[in-house]
């Protein structure tokens, strides 16, 4: 994916709106619950992430959350979508899609995205990339890729009002929402997305050493200054 762009409040040619008070009726945020025989079964600080992946969601005040799950798991039952459920109706002015593995994802940079959206756009979460990358040919290395140009899938997906129904036609059902690199190169194919640098503790995250390393940067959040 290519580099993202300076953390910005404001869609690409828009004007900047209050994160803090940005409208969100008609917006409905999903987070997909894949079942925790699935890498999102893993558990952070002991509790399930699609827990905390709703904490960041429901952080942001009028917003319309519902959970995709075959079963509630404590979650009330007029908040859940069943998989093989259509989403659109639910939908009038947005659609915001959370991963939850990316759990730790803050609520304020929820509402940033959020805030960034135009009706015939979308908006995409991302991490700069911070490994060192290097490009091979024929099993010899050749070079390092400049990461500048590099960015990392984190999360939230949202998508504004005028993309909905084509969406919709690629993937109808609640269920198909959870492929997230799927959805947002279908996004990225039909209209310009708006790229916003989320913090590193929205980081995705895929085994339990990842976890743990989450768990470390969540208790030094304070005393670390934020990258």
């Amino acid at each position: 994916m290519p580099a993202p762009g300076p953390v910005t409040s404001a869609a690409r040619g828009g004007v900047p709106q209050d994160p803090a008070r940005v409208p969100v009726e008609g917006v409905l945020a999903v987070v997909v619950d894949r079942g925790p025989r699935s890498a999102s079964g893993l558990r952070l600080f002991g509790r399930p992430l699609v827990a905390h992946a709703l904490e960041s969601v429901q952080g942001v005040q009028g917003l319309d959350v519902a959970v995709v799950a075959g079963r509630t798991r404590g979650v009330p039952p007029s908040a859940v979508l069943a998989p093989d459920a259509p989403w659109r109706g639910s939908a009038s002015s947005g659609l915001l899609v959370h991963d939850p593995m990316c759990p730790l994802l803050p609520s304020s940079a929820v509402r940033e995205c959020l805030a960034a959206l135009r009706p015939d756009g979308a908006v995409v979460g991302l991490r700069p990339v911070t490994d060192t990358i290097k490009q091979v040919d024929d099993g010899c290395i050749v070079g390092t890729v400049d990461r500048e140009r590099l960015a990392a899938l984190a999360s939230p997906l949202v998508v504004g009002e005028q993309l909905l129904d084509r969406l919709a036609e690629a993937f109808p059902l609640a269920g198909d929402l959870a492929d997230l690199p799927q959805l947002v190169e279908f996004v990225a194919g039909a209209v310009d997305v708006v790229e916003v640098v989320v913090p590193s503790l929205a980081r995705r995250i895929t085994d339990d050493d990842d976890v743990a390393l989450l768990e470390c940067l969540h208790a030094l959040r304070r005393t670390l200054p934020e990258r």
